[in-house]
């Protein structure tokens, strides 16, 4: 360096740096002990921190990776386990307003049946609930033409006598409420209620029938 004093370099070695005293019969916590080389430099003969404040560096601390967030298969994955619960939930959801739908119609086919029976009874004469099985409706006595449903069908069995074209027929009751028995079925899909008229005492039922 030029200028107007002379610097030296000089290294030096320092043995033993940051140890601790032990104190009486306390066992040291470390043995090793720290070995440093620092380089001094002199201006003028004199030790360069003598004639410019110290200066400390400190070592960047570590920072935190942000998340990657996902990827773009488990996003994918996660789409599709979506579409899948939904698909069974409308699955689901749908079977149960076809159940629903169905019993509503046998319900009122019963009701139509036990009513035409009732009839019979208080007018002391024969009385019919008449079905046309082709275009999927009952006619009540007195009463409007119920249509079912386009998702549903019926399907009929009476005596031979109360067949009243290919595709219809009639279940005659009696003053005495006996009937010419037989049954009406109503069906979605694989579903099946059936409604059963019982010939010597009229009485109405209906059952699910298992498939």
């Amino acid at each position: 360096m030029t200028g107007t004093g002379d610097v030296e370099l000089k290294t030096v070695t320092c043995s033993n740096v940051g140890r601790e005293p032990v104190a009486g019969s306390r066992r040291a916590e470390s043995r090793l002990a720290a070995r440093s080389t620092f380089r001094v430099a002199k201006v003028d003969g004199k030790p360069a921190a003598e004639n410019a404040p110290l200066s400390v560096s400190r070592l960047p601390s570590p920072v935190s990776r942000p998340s990657a967030g996902f990827s773009l298969i488990e996003l994918v994955a996660v789409l599709v386990l979506i579409a899948i619960v939904f698909a069974m939930v409308s699955m689901s959801f749908s079977k149960s307003l076809s159940s629903a739908k169905i019993q509503a119609a046998s319900q009122d086919l019963v009701a139509a049946l036990r009513f035409t029976r009732g009839q019979a009874i208080v007018k002391g004469k024969a009385t019919s609930l008449e079905l046309d099985i082709e275009n999927n409706r009952y006619m009540v006595p007195g009463r409007r033409v119920v249509n079912l449903p386009p998702n549903m069908r019926m399907s009929l069995l009476t005596a031979d006598n109360e067949v009243t074209g290919q595709n219809s027929g009639r279940i005659r009751f009696f003053p005495d409420g006996a009937s010419t028995g037989g049954h009406v079925s109503i069906f979605v899909g694989n579903a099946e209620w059936r409604i059963n008229v019982d010939w010597l005492t009229g009485a109405v039922t209906r059952v699910e029938m298992k498939r």
